[in-house]
């Protein structure tokens, strides 16, 4: 035990670091728990930690067979060990990775001179083909699968909503 905290403290085996913030907010009860039962399946030797051995078990489980290289790569993103917090936190930043809605709201609204809430399509199209971070044809293709077009405007109030998981129910009006 204590050659393992001086190994720990010397920096050998790498320690899952703390959140700075409360990641258990971050979801409902009943997602986390959600979470959990995925770790605990991913965790196949029990010890409370995802390791390549783990991940490698998985795979089998599932007929595939990554490399180490691939295992490693994926371990990684996690700052330290990946214990459940680790976990949760990174599931935490993959799926509140976006700016806030009312962010992308007001990036539509400045394209919306009259503030209508609609912006007609060729409109969008031409600017997400020709300024910033281009889209290609299959990019504008699935994102039209899930944007909320009508007569050929896009409602961006509703896609913001979309886009964030909002609720779409009060725009009915």
């Amino acid at each position: 035990m204590a050659a393992q905290k001086a190994k720990d403290k010397e920096g050998g085996a790498k320690r899952a670091q703390r959140a700075t913030s409360n990641v258990f907010a971050m979801f409902p009860q009943a997602q986390i728990q959600e979470f959990k039962e995925a770790f605990t399946m991913m965790d196949q030797n029990r010890d409370g930690f995802i390791d390549v051995e783990d991940l490698k078990d998985m795979y089998a489980s599932l007929g595939r067979e990554p490399s180490v290289k691939d295992l490693e790569a994926m371990l990684k993103e996690a700052p330290g060990q990946l214990n459940f917090t680790a976990f949760l936190t990174i599931f935490g930043e993959k799926l509140h990775g976006t700016d806030p809605e009312n962010t992308i709201l007001s990036a539509f609204q400045m394209f919306d001179a009259e503030n209508k809430g609609f912006l007609e399509e060729e409109y969008i199209k031409d600017l997400l083909t020709n300024m910033g971070d281009n889209f290609t044809n299959d990019e504008i293709r699935q994102t039209w699968k899930e944007a909320p077009f009508s007569g050929g405007k896009l409602d961006y109030k509703k896609f913001c909503k979309i886009l964030k998981g909002s609720d779409t129910d009060d725009l009915a009006a």
